[in-house]
């Protein structure tokens, strides 16, 4: 900067450089073509190191690159050779230069060659062509004496106390940076550019100028030279790179187009072909990684339908391989047919003895054998890894056998039919005759888990003594109607049978007594088998459905399976539960991914509720009930922790919410108070002030660091700061049913009774914009994105919309499916999925970037859904509602669903299905990565 008059008084360089400049130029031009046009003068180190920068900067302003400079520096750090007549080559230098530029400094001031050299050119030169820079230090004029303050111009060299008639300019520059990287030099253009505009007499814009046109000049000169050369280039490189944008676009367009073809057929091929389904959506991604290709594989992992494996015949039995890497069916031809689980395609040779249709099959311990029975009156037994026959058939029943059950020790065979005998597997001989009594007609048998009992359904259910083969009971407090399937629970504890009257009864083993039925859809029931936990029940239909059921409470976990056109005569599941396997009437198979979607575990009976908050980490869900008591839930295990937390108040309705790090609860009906949940105790005094008795409080928010908390009133919406325990700024005035903080805590969003959301900047209270007014019916939550720059909200009118948090507008169409108002709202981590609570006692989940519902709505609340939230992870969801409950869902899908789906294909999806399920054009790619 350029300095005058007082201490405290500072001017740029252009206004003191140029009123010197101009008073100089009266002189005329300098002649800088000869000898040195600026002599530096300096001292120190520190100096030493950006001087020659300055030093090729001065020379290179203004010239032809093949002309000398015109201003020359001289500058002994480079112009001076080492040898003994130092002083007599400096004072040669001073002789041949026009311009002094002193670089002041403290270290300047006290040296000895700094003052010989100033010495010198006051002897023979005038004070008036000294320039003097600040590096260091400072200089300071006092206007009152007319020559520097001695005390404070603690870089003035003393050679020039009193030289001065009046005050002169000086630059000072700025080192404080120097050597602490790279860009660290001085703003070494400003110096020289000023430096140059004195010596030559130009402004400094014209000395610009001139270095423009000289640039010009040179430009032109070069162009000239290249010009044939690179016209030439130019026409070749051109070619090429139309050629290689318009192959790119050709390249790119062509994959696009391949990528919608795959996206279609595998949304066709969803119920026909899952298997087809799931690879050409990840083809499509692996072509064309888009938010509509994800959506496209996000669709084709949460379809239930995993796989379809056709037959031409009806298929009336199924069974997994106890590894799980292979499914056995038996077809109404007669043959058993074998698949790979992962692949769905046909493995090894078909076994073909039985001479009508197989009716039932079982693995034995190990996997080595099958048994299968038929309608042509025999069971077989086959080695699995030979595909051969072992033995001659069990061929003892005059009609037909209905099934057949290997014990777990595989030594013995169970066949059922117009009579049930028992087998010996190792000699293929009958132990004992055919059982009498209840015994005749019987359409099912299982053994139990430790294998000393099996039961048999037909006309009753019975239960047997495998040793002795004697009757041990008849389940007692039946209806009298057929049973068709029966399967015990992995514990042995329990007993299913499933039959015409369309309902699925559960017996306890032990008392022989009914424990539950399972609903009574107006259809028979075919099929009934356990979930290896023993925690679900599947049932196949006549009209081709399949249910599962929570056998603890005795309810549907989900909706229906459709799909079968025709009975389900036999279910399976594989041994990780993970998938289930159904035959039907209709000649297929059908493999479905039950944990897709699916509830996890029971539901945690919470009884009723007015309010509910899931804490941020996922674990506690706070709950309150009648009488204001709040009861916290552990997610994990679906058990109460500690005692209840009295509130100790009571109004029409409470809200609740946890702070950011699951240590406080805010609890508000009519009052507001925070309590600390480890603890059970209140912080601090109720929040609420008593000019708002009669209020109720209608929401609560916490901002993402805790220190504030937003209450929505029937009148306002006021901010606390928990800090200092008191209401901060005035208030928002807006009626709101919901708040949310957005991320950073900088702005608040209400909905208002205009049902539009505004959004408040939290720091002045104002209202910084209002979003449009699409709703038709009350806003009933809101909810900012993880990024926030979305805002999402839900409304009696059935809808959920996307905002612009900037702009405010809407994005995309609205979010439509729910049958009823929508009652809550919920961002998953990642931003990319939105999960809705209905009134229509549904959860949907949504694709944030498309604004598809992903798969079909989670079923199971029996009344309104009244809250949703994602777990940390974005792999769990929870919902509450109306019917006392809350349930934990599987949605991990959505977090990623193409490493979803690479996983469940467990190395299916081969380059060479890539060549036979992809339409030519696109390189054969690796669909999932090598594990």
């Amino acid at each position: 900067m350029m300095a005058r008059g007082l201490p405290t008084r500072v001017r740029g360089p252009g206004t003191a450089f140029a009123r010197l400049r101009f008073a100089l130029a009266r002189r005329g031009p300098v002649k800088a073509e000869i000898g040195y046009g600026v002599f530096l003068s300096y001292s120190g180190d520190r100096d030493r190191q950006w001087l020659p920068h300055l030093q090729r900067v001065i020379e290179k302003q203004s010239r032809p690159w093949y002309k000398p400079p015109r201003i020359r520096v001289f500058l002994d750090y480079r112009g001076v050779s080492i040898g003994p007549q130092l002083w007599s080559k400096i004072e040669a230098g001073l002789a041949r230069s026009d311009w002094l530029v002193v670089l002041a400094s403290p270290e300047a001031r006290a040296s000895v060659w700094v003052d010989r050299e100033i010495e010198w050119w006051l002897e023979h030169r005038s004070v008036d062509t000294v320039l003097l820079v600040v590096t260091a230090g400072q200089l300071v004029w006092d206007e009152r004496r007319g020559d520097w303050d001695p005390e404070l111009s603690t870089a003035l060299p003393a050679r020039l106390a009193g030289r001065f008639e009046q005050q002169p300019v000086w630059k000072s520059v700025d080192l404080g940076r120097l050597g602490s990287g790279a860009g660290s030099l001085p703003d070494i253009d400003g110096v020289a550019f000023g430096i140059a505009s004195v010596v030559r007499g130009l402004p400094e814009d014209e000395l610009k100028s001139e270095g423009l046109r000289d640039t010009r000049r040179n430009l032109r000169t070069a162009r000239i030279a290249v010009a044939v050369l690179g016209l030439l280039f130019l026409v070749a490189s051109t070619v090429s790179v139309i050629a290689v944008v318009e192959r790119a676009e050709a390249t790119r367009q062509r994959d696009h187009a391949v990528a919608q073809q795959l996206i279609t057929q595998s949304s066709l091929l969803a119920t026909r072909d899952p298997f087809g389904a799931r690879l050409k959506a990840l083809a499509a991604w692996r072509i064309d990684p888009s938010p509509e290709t994800r959506l496209a594989v996000l669709q084709a992992t949460v379809n239930p339908e995993s796989g379809l494996l056709r037959h031409s015949w009806p298929v009336g039995s199924v069974a997994f391989s106890p590894d799980g890497r292979m499914v056995a069916s038996g077809g109404g031809d007669g043959a058993v047919r074998f698949w790979d689980a992962a692949t769905q395609q046909k493995v090894g040779k078909t076994l073909v003895g039985h001479h009508r249709g197989v009716t039932s099959m079982a693995f034995g311990p190990g996997g080595r054998t099958l048994a299968s029975s038929s309608f042509d009156g025999t069971a077989r037994l086959w080695d699995i890894a030979g595909r051969r026959q072992i033995g001659a058939p069990f061929n003892a029943h005059a009609g037909i056998v209905n099934a057949v059950a290997y014990s777990p020790d595989g030594k013995t065979l169970v066949t059922a039919g117009d009579d049930v005998r028992v087998w010996d597997v190792a000699t293929h001989r009958g132990i004992g005759g055919p059982l009498g009594g209840h015994a005749s007609g019987a359409a099912a048998v299982a053994f139990s888990p430790d294998g000393r009992t099996f039961a048999t359904a037909g006309t009753g259910v019975q239960l047997w003594d495998t040793g002795t083969r004697a009757p041990i009971g008849k389940m007692s407090g039946g209806d009298g109607t057929s049973a068709t399937s029966v399967a015990f629970s992995p514990d042995g504890r329990i007993l299913a049978s499933a039959g015409t009257d369309g309902g699925v009864h559960l017996w306890d083993t032990g008392t022989r007594r009914p424990v539950g039925k399972l609903g009574a859809p107006a259809t028979w029931t075919e099929s009934v088998t356990f979930s290896p936990d023993g925690a679900v029940l599947a049932a196949g239909y006549q009209d081709g459905s399949v249910r599962l059921w929570d056998v603890a409470r005795h309810t549907q976990t989900r909706a229906p399976f459709t799909g079968h056109s025709g009975a389900v005569k036999a279910l399976a599941f594989s041994p990780d539960g993970s998938t289930l396997a159904s035959s039907s009437e209709d000649t297929t198979v059908r493999l479905r991914d039950i944990r897709t979607q699916r509830q996890v575990g029971a539901p945690l009976a919470i009884g009723e509720q007015q309010a509910a908050a899931l804490s941020p980490n996922g674990r506690i869900l706070a709950v309150v009930g009648l009488r204001s008591a709040v009861r916290f839930w552990d997610v994990a295990t679906r058990r109460p922790i500690g005692a209840p937390l009295l509130h100790g108040e009571d109004g029409l309705g409470f809200t609740v919410s946890f702070s950011p790090d699951n240590a406080v609860l805010a609890v508000a009906s009519q009052g507001l108070r925070l309590w600390e949940v480890a603890a059970r105790r209140p912080v601090g005094q109720p929040l609420s002030a008593t000019d708002h008795v009669t209020d109720d409080v209608l929401a609560v928010a916490f901002s993402s660091d805790g220190r504030t908390l937003a209450e929505a009133r029937s009148d306002s919406v006021y901010l606390w700061d928990l800090t200092a325990h008191r209401r901060t700024g005035r208030a928002l005035p807006v009626r709101a049913m919901s708040v949310a903080f957005s991320p950073d805590g900088r702005t608040l969003a209400t909905d208002t009774e205009n049902d539009t959301v505004a959004l408040w900047d939290v720091a002045t209270r104002h209202r910084v914009g209002e979003t449009s007014a699409r709703h038709t019916a009350q806003i009933t939550a809101v909810a900012f994105s993880p990024d926030g720059r979305t805002v999402a909200t839900a409304s009696r009118d059935n809808t959920v919309r996307l905002w612009d948090a900037a702009t405010r507008e809407q994005i995309g169409d609205a979010l439509t499916g729910h049958r009823s108002g929508v009652t809550s709202v919920a961002f998953s981590p990642n931003g990319k999925t939105l999960a809705t609570g209905s009134m229509d006692r549904t959860v949907r989940l949504w694709d944030v970037a498309t604004g598809r519902e992903v798969g079909g709505p989670l079923d199971g609340h029996g009344a309104d859904v009244t809250g949703v939230a994602f777990g940390p992870g974005g792999s769990t969801l929870v919902s509450w509602g109306r019917d006392g409950t809350a349930r934990v869902w599987n949605v991990e899908a959505t977090v990623d669903p193409v490493r979803s789906l690479c996983g469940w294909a467990k190395g299916a999806f081969t380059t060479d299905r890539w060549r036979d399920d992809v339409p030519p054009g696109p390189a054969p790619r690796a669909l999932c990565p090598a594990s």
